[in-house]
């Protein structure tokens, strides 16, 4: 028998089509018709009517074909109109479906042409007149009506209280109070959102950049007042998405209804300026956090209160106090979450959604707090870790944090660090040291799988789950070829289509922890498949493979997969709570005469379950920490005055490149959790970003005794904070 494949560092398997460029993605494919080229027309306005559109000059350019606006009628279904929720849109505007504005870069329109060039010229030429309106662009506009929502998408209470808190801090030896900001944020994944719509008969086809193909298909079908069975959504590369792929967005609808206008296929690739309006962003949010404590560090009370927004056709909630609630003990708890609609573009889930914000805000918090009780910031942690969820009083299925705090302090050398701020200069630079809890849920939706076997030795596994750059194909082989006893190279995966056997979206961390239940599933029913075969071998300790080879069958396909939902509403069907932990550590070093912040080391130390590929792994985790240095030092997504975005490129947008991103390293503590699914391993996809702000702040703050409660964190205010 071959040695275990789970573990192991295995490169990726569809690494040499993607180096090759045979990794076709949704804007790569070429229907056997020739597609038109569409091209959005957005809106100037962030609130009001339009009135009307002078199509003169784009009408005369060769290779103009068509525009299509809501002047056409009714051409997509109303989505409010749904009495089911079985598809996540990512807003609820229909496009085209009446004259309203709600924010700058709506879609009022689409050109379509012979190519992209003349569709992109058409739309320039196309001039909008508009009825304005004012708009509500500010968390503090007071014509803003606040709401506070029962729970998030994932059923998670947003509202919660136990205990009594005022009685709390009044007894308390120690309260600190304070107020942190997070700004909008932009997801910007190396490849844009892409649909290619064709239409066969009255069957919809659609290559698109989705993390969720299922979800798309059945809004689609909706949107065409189709049967579920007549569209199908393929998408077996997918450039990432961070979130903004999640769920299904007006653009695909758009493309879908404008190929059945003209019967043609319609391609529309989304550009990187259309990102930033199209498919959502992390919205900015407003946190209070209180933290009340006796003279030894542990918490008595413990609040947290979340103001941030949606559009006004949105519905998304940054659920930034649902780590407040789990992650420390605190017999006395008040989180809120407050919600109001603003003319801004619709928000959606990012990365580490509600955690990564959250978490800046309390892990900042609980630093101030060591800091005013002189005590070390691992330390004040480790007297406030629980071995329950503080929300339901749920053991946890697995959990070791403070090995996490006690090895990744030792890996990164935490006993140098100096607690007193500015006290290690080093030539023209402080140097500091920061940490932080990271933390993420435990996520698992019902998944389905087919499993062939064939007797020439080789496996086929088919799921409709996507791969979104993480590597799902690898994953999906290592556990197929473990099951069976075979290699990784006789392992085909077929993955990113709806007429595969479904599985969920790429999104909560969750595709891998889905997916080992259906590959456990079907590997079972090979087992039974072969026991109850006439003549079969029976019961062996003989490799799969090897038993279904000796059996002399041919070709066998079995099917499986699990309906158990771990981590969602109503699904909790365990006693046992689901989370994954982690401890992030930063140095970071402060220019003295100009502010600027450089972050030469991190290492986050992680229990993530059983770690399947330790190659992919680490990757995933390097990759959420540098999220981090953009979340801390540079991103922020700028909206004026009229409320259309300022800075809608990766020329004014900043992200970390190779020069902002040194000494990465990564920890696993490497033990399997059983109850949470077979193969024991829990999702890292967001683990790696949550905290990572909050050690930066902190190491920031060590190094040169500013403390910036304001992301991002910029030399403006570095040197503002030196010069007091």
């Amino acid at each position: 028998m071959l040695e275990d494949t789970l573990g192991r560092p295995v490169n990726r398997v569809d690494g040499h089509l993607k180096i090759t460029g045979r990794a076709k993605y949704a804007a790569d494919q070429r229907p056997d018709r020739a597609a038109l080229h569409g091209v959005l027309l957005k809106s100037s306005i962030a609130s009001g009517h339009i009135l009307s559109f002078d199509l003169a000059e784009a009408e005369t350019m060769q290779g103009f074909v068509r525009f299509l606006s809501h002047l056409d009628g009714p051409l997509i279904q109303d989505m409010k109109a749904r009495d089911v929720a079985t598809f996540f849109p990512g807003e609820t505007l229909t496009p085209f479906l009446s004259d309203e504005v709600y924010f700058a870069g709506q879609h009022v329109g689409l050109v379509l042409a012979e190519t992209r060039e003349v569709a992109e010229a058409a739309a320039s030429a196309i001039t909008v007149s508009y009825k304005d309106a004012p708009p509500s662009l500010s968390l503090n506009d007071e014509r803003v009506a606040w709401q506070r929502p029962e729970r998030y998408n994932t059923g998670e209470e947003l509202q919660m209280v136990r205990g009594d808190v005022t009685a709390a801090k009044s007894d308390a030896a120690w309260v600190i109070e304070r107020h942190f900001t997070t700004p909008a944020e932009s997801h910007n994944p190396i490849e844009t959102s892409a649909t290619i719509a064709d239409w066969d008969g009255e069957t919809l086809v659609l290559h698109d950049a989705t993390q969720g193909n299922s979800n798309s298909a059945r809004c689609a079908a909706y949107a065409m007042g189709l049967p579920d069975d007549k569209v199908r959504v393929v998408n077996p590369f997918v450039g990432g998405g961070f979130g903004c792929k999640g769920f299904a967005w007006p653009h695909t609808l758009v493309a879908a209804a404008a190929a059945r206008v003209v019967d043609a296929p319609v391609s529309l690739v989304l550009s990187r300026r259309d990102m930033y309006t199209s498919c959502g962003h992390r919205p900015t949010t407003d946190q209070k956090i209180t933290l009340a404590s006796d003279r030894d560090g542990r918490l008595l009370a413990t609040q947290h209160h979340t103001r941030s927004y949606h559009s006004p056709v949105g519905d998304h909630v940054e659920p930034c106090g649902l780590t407040t609630a789990m992650l420390y003990s605190s017999p006395n708890l008040e989180v809120t979450h407050e919600i109001g609609a603003l003319n801004l573009p619709s928000a959606t889930p990012m990365r580490g959604p509600g955690e990564a914000p959250g978490t800046f805000a309390l892990e900042s918090a609980m630093d101030e707090l060591a800091e005013a009780l002189d005590l070390d910031p691992i330390e004040i942690r480790r007297r406030n870790h629980t071995d329950i969820d503080q929300r339901n009083g749920r053991k946890w299925s697995s959990k070791h944090l403070l090995r996490c705090y006690d090895e990744g302090a030792e890996k990164f050398g935490w006993q140098d660090r100096v607690k007193t701020p500015r006290a290690r200069p080093e030539n023209h630079e402080y140097v500091g040291f920061g940490m932080a809890t990271a933390c993420y849920p435990g996520y698992r939706m019902p998944a389905r799988a087919q499993l062939t076997v064939t007797k020439t030795g080789r496996a086929e596994i088919k799921t409709g789950v996507q791969d979104i750059g993480t590597g799902a194909y690898t994953i999906i082989a290592q556990m197929v070829a473990q099951g069976l006893g075979i290699s990784v190279e006789q392992v085909d995966v077929r993955l990113g289509d709806t007429a595969l056997p479904e599985g969920p979206l790429a999104g909560g961390s969750m595709t891998t922890a889905s997916v080992a239940a259906a590959v456990d599933a079907v590997i079972e029913a090979l087992r039974t498949a072969l026991v109850s075969y006439a003549g079969g071998p029976g019961p062996s300790n003989a490799p799969l493979m090897d038993q279904f080879l000796e059996s002399g069958q041919e070709d066998l396909t079995v099917n499986g997969g699990s309906d158990v939902t771990l981590g969602f509403a109503g699904g909790q069907e365990t006693d046992k709570s689901f989370y994954s932990f982690g401890a992030i550590f930063v140095e970071a070093r402060v220019d003295r005469d100009y502010g600027i912040v450089r972050i030469p080391r991190m290492l986050g130390a992680f229990d993530a379950g059983r770690i399947l590929n330790a190659k992919t792994a680490r990757s995933q985790m390097i990759g959420g920490m540098t999220f981090g240095i953009g979340m801390a030092l540079m991103e922020e997504t700028e909206f004026g005055s009229d409320g259309r975005i300022l800075n809608p490129s990766l020329g004014e947008y900043y992200v970390p490149i190779n020069a902002d991103v040194h000494q990465m390293d990564v920890h696993f503590i490497d033990e399997p959790d059983f109850a949470f699914n077979p193969m024991g391993a829990r999702g890292i996809g967001e683990l790696g970003c949550v905290g990572a702000a909050a050690a930066i702040a902190n190491a920031v703050y060590n190094a040169c005794g500013v403390r910036i409660r304001d992301l991002p964190i910029r030399l403006d205010k570095i040197m503002e904070g030196l010069a007091r």
